[in-house]
């Protein structure tokens, strides 16, 4: 066929591709094999219209055929950006709003040099797991490795995890609940609903609602991937006949990790001293890592696991990253009628308590508890839940049962009330302030009369003695430092709204709590920051508080939860805090109550000091105590303080044993010393923030694409840049408008200080949607014709030709693991090498006629681009060679895992099959055993053989053909009259 080759490109109707053969057929006629750009394989007869050979980079160069310099410009810079982290380097610490820590790049570096991005990470609460997902989530979507995105967390922190996604990497998931799921369902009603968007967050327990789970389990595409937040919550535990006991969350866990290219667990709390949940939750990532929790050491979790902890953390001068905590008890002494107050809501309190646990009534019970724990949070916290329940009575709107909605939140409100939503909360506190143990009116009268006495004696109490020493104390910090911030932290809103109003009326507050949206929680915390000495907080508000600028913290009351008390400590205790932080409980001396959990507080942080840990220890102590029903249960029967004490210290000391075994014998303990053996990671940073690619380069391609293209950049802000501002107008060129891309940007900035300062505006980054389409745009030889240019220089090595590649590799099971832009400039006496000349120009089309240099180039520029090429697979077999060394190696270790599991299942059924045989010719009925032990050795051979089959392939490292992207002829300057 006259024109057309193998390996020829052409274009056809409707697409364009690579010939691979040429087929003979009768009368003189060709049957054309083409892999389209689509990935398709096509088979064109040559009869066909329209089908045209698509000269080559080289056939350009020989003909001479020289492109806009504008134009090699924009496809040049595009490549360059395209692939500029693709390889050793991060786009996540100049792409994003946020200032990211040393260890947090390098728990991500770590995962990200590991073949299949499968990890637990257990880092400490404060050191922020979230930011190193968010670091994986955005390298392997800049890497061309991710697409579609699952962050799976407890129900209060989905919102979180949205927010911080878009504003601190400018990347927006969708949140599924219920009515998200119901509008996709009747947009595509036969569509599985978990393909219908790319990057999604949702809930733990909305996913593993039946119908959700079963279309998890059900997915044809899977999730790039898969974040579990407070992953300890996926527990699978082994039953007394060795089996294994699912939860419903596990189930959902099970789903996705079976779905899932790259798996991230996060906890702070990752072995709760139950080694069998550890087994099943490591099983998630990696599920022929170990065949039993007795295998499992910490040498053996190295390539699955990260955990570090504060007490380990060195900065480049040897200090610790992380200061002290002092914590100090504040006692509260009661007023005569705070005490009769105290005994009397009390003793109401133990005998409807009782009363409640006689009638098996868990509400009620319940009901108690909360009033319990009011009752020593503020008077006027008190006074407002009497006040509730008398209206309540008098309103005839009690009952003896929740409603349904409400009774099914009961068990995490009362095991795991951290899973809880503020709004799920709220509404089972209001609902159990109208539960009562009995209708009959008689009884229920009598309890009014009782509740308004109460509510009468809380009204009389003008003085709240626990206010008013949080007023002196705070009284003297300030007299001695006027500057100085305070952060105090009530577990209820009306005691926050107490303190505000009658407490600190005189002062400038800022304030945090469930109800504020996340626009007023930011300008609350920037208060905080510049201006107000004084932040009131609930527990509904403090996940997502970062205030390491504060170091003085005061507990007002006690949250019986003692997760929350660890976590109220991580909102100052955290990176970047340079103060010893100062802590101070408040608490009623003489209740018991106040003095047990005190106690623990005192216990635990003298645990962490031996133990060397900071964060989680009281939860993981009193994993399984339950707190509330230890506390009420005292008050109910009256036993003394010392005395529940006394148990409870034994309680802690034999947890603290079991605790001190598990981290020494389960997990691994990372140590991070930016003064000694993580020096690399600061040079790996160094080489990301000051590498190939600056927010100038940027700039400049999206300027000039606007520049050529229509589009406009007007300054809205005056600023120190040379463009004379620093926050832009964008009118986007027609060319780019659509999709994702806006066709108006009222303010944006090229500059990540600004972004920063400005939630408002667009941080036109490189993962920015407007500068990904400009880059695709650009990489589009039928749009931007900018494969070959004319370059002037003054460099002796001149006249050569200069061709861009790209390099890359992929893995056995046909993915492109990564590229890098890799320039060869060829002289033309022969020499290559990757240095290129410095440019002083580009001649346009127009001036190049006649350069004699440029006759001589394209003469030879076959022979030039035959040394490129052969010296470009050189570049990319070494290229790939590291890679496939460390893969062999990695692919190893998993296969030695697999085999050892194999071995060890399948000797097990072998020998029950061989005790089953045995007793059938002893003449007993062993047919179902029997078959059920080869169904289980067929199953688990023919797993074992796929499994090894697929790690055969994944061994394999393959390079890519190198592609050349442009070129441009190099000729001395002198010669051009420039």
């Amino acid at each position: 066929m006259t024109g057309i080759s193998v390996g020829d490109f052409i274009k056809f109707a409707g697409g364009r591709g690579e010939v691979t053969k040429i087929e003979d057929r009768p009368n003189g006629a060709y049957l054309l094999h083409v892999y389209t750009t689509e990935g398709q394989l096509r088979k064109l007869p040559s009869s066909l219209p329209h089908i045209k050979r698509i000269d080559s980079i080289v056939d350009r160069l020989k003909g001479k055929q020289i492109d806009s310099p504008t134009y090699y410009d924009l496809r040049e810079r595009a490549t360059r950006l395209d692939l500029a982290y693709r390889y050793d380097r991060f786009l996540s610490l100049t792409s994003n709003r946020i200032e990211i820590e040393p260890y947090q790049v390098q728990a991500a570096y770590e995962i990200l040099n590991s073949y299949d991005h499968r990890y637990l990470i257990g880092d400490e609460v404060g050191l922020g797991k979230t930011i190193e997902a968010g670091i994986v989530i955005e390298e392997l979507i800049a890497r061309g490795r991710a697409d579609r995105v699952l962050i799976v967390a407890p129900a209060p922190l989905t919102v979180q995890w949205q927010e911080e996604m878009r504003e601190k990497f400018d990347r927006n998931f969708v949140l599924y609940n219920r009515e998200t799921v119901r509008t996709h369902r009747q947009s595509h009603p036969n569509q599985n609903v978990w393909l219908q968007e790319d990057l999604i967050i949702t809930s733990i327990d909305f996913a593993k609602q039946d119908d959700m789970l079963e279309a998890l389990r059900n997915l044809d595409e899977e999730w790039d991937v898969a974040v579990f937040d407070e992953a300890h919550h996926l527990t699978a535990r082994r039953s007394s006949d060795d089996s294994m006991e699912r939860t419903q969350r596990y189930m959902v866990g099970e789903a996705v990790a079976g779905n899932s290219d790259s798996l991230l667990l996060l906890t702070g709390t990752p072995h709760k001293g139950k080694s069998d949940q550890f087994y099943f939750l490591i099983s998630l990532l990696d599920p022929y890592r170990f065949s039993h929790e007795s295998q499992i050491h910490p040498e053996a979790l190295e390539d699955v696991m990260i955990r570090r902890l504060k007490d380990d953390m060195y900065e480049t001068d040897g200090t610790r990253m992380f200061p002290e905590k002092n914590i100090e008890a504040l006692p509260v002494e009661m007023s005569t009628e705070e005490r009769q107050l105290y005994n009397d809501v009390t003793e109401y309190i133990r005998e409807y308590y009782n009363l409640a646990q006689r009638e098996e009534n868990q509400a009620a019970g319940f009901t108690m508890v909360v009033y319990q724990k009011r009752l020593v949070s503020s008077i006027y916290a008190i006074r407002k839940s009497l006040e509730n329940r008398m209206r309540a009575i008098q309103n005839d709107a009690v009952a003896e049962e929740l409603p349904d909605e409400v009774q099914e939140l009961i068990p995490r409100y009362s095991t795991e009330p951290e899973t809880l939503t503020d709004l799920e909360r709220s509404r089972v506190e209001e609902a159990l302030e109208t539960v009562t143990i009995t209708l009959n009116r008689t009884q229920i009268e009598q309890e009014l009369e009782r509740v308004k006495q109460l509510w009468q004696q809380a009204k009389n109490i003008k003085t709240d003695s626990k206010a008013r020493l949080l007023r002196e104390f705070v009284e003297r910090i300030l007299r001695e430092d006027p500057e100085e911030k305070i952060l105090i932290f009530t577990e209820y809103t009306d005691t926050l709204g107490y303190l505000r109003d009658e407490v600190f009326s005189d002062h400038d507050i800022a304030e945090v709590y469930g109800d504020l949206s996340q626009d007023r929680r930011r300008q609350e915390m920037k208060k905080f920051e510049e201006e107000a000495n004084l932040m009131l907080a609930t527990d509904a508000a403090q996940e997502g508080l970062n205030l390491q600028f504060a170091h003085i913290m005061v507990n007002y009351d006690l949250p019986w939860n003692p997760i929350r008390i660890d976590q109220r400590m991580g909102r100052l205790h955290r990176y970047g805090q340079e103060r010893t932080v100062e802590i101070r409980n408040l608490f009623f001396a003489d209740t018991r109550e106040s003095e047990i959990l005190n106690l623990l507080i005192e216990k635990t942080n003298q645990i962490e000091s031996d133990l060397g840990m900071r964060s989680d220890v009281l939860g993981r102590i009193l994993e399984d105590l339950d707190l509330d029903e230890t506390i009420m249960s005292a008050l109910a029967e009256g036993r003394p303080t010392n005395e529940v004490v006394a148990d409870i210290e034994a309680t802690v000391e034999e947890r603290k044993q079991a605790l001190q075994t598990v981290e020494n014998d389960f997990l691994i303990r990372d140590r991070f010393d930016l003064s000694d053996e993580d020096q690399e990671i600061l040079e790996i940073i160094e080489r990301s923030q000051h590498g190939e690619v600056s927010e100038a380069d940027i700039e400049t391609l999206v300027r000039e694409f606007f520049d050529e293209f229509g589009g406009t950049i007007k300054g809205v802000r005056p600023g120190p840049a040379r463009t004379g501002g620093d926050v832009f107008q964008f009118e986007v060129p027609d060319v780019l408008s659509g999709n994702q891309v806006k066709s108006h940007y009222p303010r944006a900035t090229f500059t990540k200080d600004v972004a920063m300062e400005e939630d408002d505006v667009d941080f036109v980054a490189l993962d920015h949607p407007l500068v990904q389409s400009l880059i695709e745009y650009c990489l589009d030889s039928n749009r931007v014709k900018g494969q070959v240019a004319v370059k002037a220089t003054n460099d002796s090595t001149a006249p050569g030709i200069l061709f861009n590649y790209r390099l890359g590799y992929i893995s056995g099971a046909g993915e492109a693991v990564t590229e890098k832009f890799v320039p060869l400039y060829v002289s033309l006496d022969g020499q290559i090498t990757t240095d290129t000349p410095e440019f002083v120009d580009t001649i346009p089309p127009s001036e190049a006629t006649g350069i004699a240099e440029l006759e001589r180039l394209a003469t030879q520029a076959g022979e030039l681009h035959q040394q490129a090429e052969m010296e470009a697979w050189t570049q990319v077999e070494s290229f790939a060679e590291e890679a496939r060394t460390e893969r062999e190696r990695e692919v190893q270790i998993k296969r030695e895992h697999a085999e050892r599991y194999f071995q060890e299942q399948i000797s097990q059924w072998e020998g029950r099959l061989e005790t089953y045989e045995q007793r059938a010719k002893e003449g007993r009925d062993m047919t179902a055993p029997i078959g059920n032990a080869k169904r289980q050795l067929k199953n688990l051979r023919r797993e074992r053989d796929e499994e090894l089959s697929r790690l055969d392939e994944e061994q394999h490292v393959t390079p890519e053909e190198p592609e050349l992207v442009t070129a441009a002829f190099v000729i001395q300057s002198e010669g051009t009259g420039i």
